[in-house]
């Protein structure tokens, strides 16, 4: 076999190589969701409720709204575990109460709960 042809069956190779990578990854779920319960055991409803956090790439926030009292929701965050996520409430009366949360967790599923104390997690 010339070097020609060796050459040219060694860059068909890479780049049949590199496309099957492209396709494989694509397929792949990206990462795993973080998922949050956020739970109001405050005698009153929350009508806003920030949840931040980033990473070097990234910065995302979800707002929940009208959290009524004694209520939960399951929210999933881009986010790995152990890195933490701020969570801010913002109540009727314009008071509002923020904490950094989810920075001792190794699990997949952390829990939030608010109470007339502040904000606590449980993970």
């Amino acid at each position: 076999m010339e070097s020609k042809h060796k050459w040219l069956a060694g860059g068909a190779g890479l780049l049949l190589g590199m496309l099957a990578m492209q396709l494989w990854h694509g397929y792949q779920y990206p990462m795993r969701p973080l998922f949050v319960e956020i739970v109001n055991m405050r005698q009153d409803d929350i009508p806003l409720l920030k949840i931040e956090h980033g990473n070097d790439l990234s910065q995302e926030k979800i707002l929940l709204t009208q959290l009524r009292s004694g209520e939960s929701r399951y929210i999933s965050l881009n986010h790995e575990p152990g890195k933490g996520y701020s969570v801010e409430t913002q109540f009727a009366d314009g008071q509002k109460t923020e904490a950094c949360v989810g920075k001792l967790s190794t699990r997949w599923s952390n829990r939030v709960i608010i109470t007339s104390n502040g904000v606590f997690s449980k993970d």
